[in-house]
């Protein structure tokens, strides 16, 4: 129970990395580098999130 607990965690930092991400990249305050790898790693914390919440599913 507990890694489905923090998979699903770890999804909604995910998901409210992607917006961050766009939003520093749309005011201008980052560059275009700098979008592309906080994106990359909002990417990378949901898909680890979804693996966890996988493997912790209550059967």
């Amino acid at each position: 129970m507990l890694l489905y607990k923090l998979g699903r965690f770890l999804q909604v930092v995910g998901m409210i990395l992607l917006p961050v991400a766009i939003a520093g990249n749309a005011s201008d305050q980052t560059s275009f580098k700098t979008f592309l790898i906080v994106a990359a790693i909002g990417v990378v914390i949901f898909t680890v999130g979804w693996l966890l919440q996988e493997a912790g599913r209550p059967k």
